[in-house]
């Protein structure tokens, strides 16, 4: 638990800015994307005949076009002998724009490739303002409480860089936060020298609250406690908004003022935020303690700035840059999951952190690195090795998780589950109905892929007549169900020590493996055909086999 250290002395005025000053699931949906189709010989278009599509680019000088359609028909196309190749779209920034290394480091590459920037969450900056009229940043509205002021104009530049890691547009200009599409409200507290009273900060965090705000970012820290602060941090923790703090910066290099992190950082109901260099060790500035919660990115970070013109960048270190990478990741958090409690998130956030220093919480890394969603499932964590592949078959909405948001990626997966994974990513005719197995019914979720992939000589079913929909699958089985449905090439590949020539599966698992598709149980020479296969490993061979550049 934080605990509050009592101190003596005035503590009305003086807010310190925390920086450092150094030199500069289960049913698939009609999914329209751009792909481009490269042709053997010459352009046929012939080819996209009774297929719904946008012409969207003709590359004669070599035999290629672009199109707009629906991506089912892509393994379709692939085996079309006239067609060369097939490739989805890929998204490209002009050059200008710079991406801080804090983006990589705590997964917004992955968040953003699940499509999520913070829509639909309000992130209000409490600190010297936001620069309004910056062209790499989109304020909602905002306030203004520091005496005899009028604008929530930024005339110290702090805010505008601390809003900009959070919220830099995705524009192609300047560089881009962790949640550009969040609402962002400027309320300014501090002044020019980037000082204020904690007064004016309670008053900011008041009016968050009353505009109901779902997230507040406090890049600055006080070593002086206050109860009417923590009174309001309470109220606002009540109101089911999160508060996010800077844990304080060594500012003289003599050491921590205090045994612990700053205020308001070391209140129950606030999220404490020490920095990290690139190389994820702790910032020699950053204040460490029993409160510290987490810590971020904090060391030269590139983000928008106040200049002489309108579209300023810099360079800045310190706690204050810390912090906003973890509002913006629970910006993420709360597009992804809108249904769940602050605690819930909160706990995902511990549950997907990087843990760095000492094995569990420290005092010096807190719960570790934070890390925004990479998954859309709760169990599935950035360091995951079948992450990749889990996310590929999810974005193509064959696969979904539990009620619960989980994957269970170490769960056996069934006959069925497979079949019918299978058949979506083919375009089978998946509508329930009965098939020719005696315990195959029109009830089963997959009785119509089963069917289908039965008529296409794809599955056999047991000796008895049954086809035991609900038992799991081995890895030989999957092996040869992929095999047969994709029209693999057959070759010799790798030989596994387990896998015997005689066996129906051979010819399927070595096949694979040439392609390399398959590959030895957990990296090793066997294969252990005879084994149930996971969700996990079948994501992986599934989303390998549709997508070559996944391999």
């Amino acid at each position: 638990m934080k605990s509050v250290k009592k101190y003596t002395g005035h503590f009305i005025i003086i807010v310190l800015l925390a920086v450092v000053s150094f030199p500069l699931a289960t049913f698939a949906g009609e999914k329209e994307e751009r792909m481009m189709i490269g042709f053997e010989n010459s352009i046929d278009l012939t080819v996209l005949e009774g297929k719904p599509h946008q012409l969207i680019h003709t590359y004669d000088n070599i035999n290629a076009i672009s199109v707009n359609m629906d991506t089912s028909y892509i393994n379709e196309l692939r085996n079309t002998p006239k067609v060369a190749w097939v490739e989805k779209d890929r998204k490209v920034n002009a050059t200008q724009q710079k991406k801080s290394w804090g983006y990589e480091a705590t997964g917004v590459t992955t968040s953003n490739s699940l499509s999520l920037s913070g829509d639909g969450v309000k992130v209000a900056v409490i600190d010297t303002g936001i620069h309004q009229d910056h062209p790499d940043l989109n304020i909602a509205g905002g306030v203004n409480f520091v005496e005899d002021g009028k604008s929530y104009e930024d005339d110290n530049g702090h805010g505008t860089h601390v809003a900009g890691i959070i919220n830099a547009q995705d524009n192609g200009i300047g560089t881009v936060g962790v949640a550009p599409a969040a609402q962002l409200y400027a309320v300014k507290s501090l002044d020019a020298d980037g000082i204020g009273n904690q007064t004016d900060v309670i008053a900011g965090i008041e009016w968050a609250i009353d505009h109901d705000v779902d997230i507040i970012n406090l890049s600055l820290t006080s070593p002086y406690p206050s109860k009417t602060l923590k009174t309001m941090v309470d109220k606002a923790h009540d109101a089911g908004v999160f508060i996010v703090a800077a844990s304080g910066n060594d500012r003289t290099g003599d050491g921590q003022l205090t045994d612990d992190v700053m205020f308001p950082g070391r209140y129950d109901n606030v999220i404490s935020v020490g920095a990290v260099t690139e190389e994820k060790k702790k910032a020699s500035y950053s204040y460490q303690g029993e409160s510290l919660d987490f810590v971020a990115p904090g060391d030269q970070i590139y983000s928008t700035y106040i200049g002489e013109n309108s579209s300023a960048y810099t360079y800045l270190s310190g706690t204050s840059m810390s912090s906003p990478y973890v509002a913006g990741a629970l910006a993420l958090y709360q597009e992804l999951y809108p249904e769940y409690t602050d605690e819930e998130i909160k706990g995902l956030l511990i549950e997907q952190a990087e843990d760095l220093g000492k094995e569990g919480r420290d005092d010096s890394y807190g719960d570790g690195l934070v890390h925004s969603p990479t998954s859309y499932f709760t169990d599935i964590t950035y360091s995951d090795w079948y992450l990749d592949f889990v996310n590929d078959l999810s974005e193509k909405e064959w696969i979904t998780g539990y009620p619960d948001d989980t994957f269970r990626p170490e769960k056996e997966i069934t006959r069925q589950e497979v079949v019918t994974l299978v058949g979506r990513s083919l375009d089978l005719d998946g509508k329930k109905r009965g098939a020719n197995f005696e315990d195959v019914h029109a009830w089963n979720y997959g009785s119509g892929f089963i069917d289908s992939a039965e008529d296409e000589g794809i599955l056999t079913g047991y000796p008895d007549g049954t086809f035991r929909p609900n038992e799991s699958i081995t890895r030989g089985d999957v092996a040869l169900i992929i095999y047969r449905a994709f029209d693999v090439e057959k070759s010799e590949g790798q030989d596994f020590k387990d896998v015997i020539d005689s066996r129906y599966y051979s010819e399927a698992i070595q096949s694979l493996a040439k392609e390399e598709i398959l590959t030895g149980y957990r990296g090793g020479e066997e294969f252990k055909p005879e084994d149930p296969i996971t969700r996990a490993e079948f994501s992986t061979i599934l989303s390998k086999t549709v997508d070559p550049e996944l391999r």
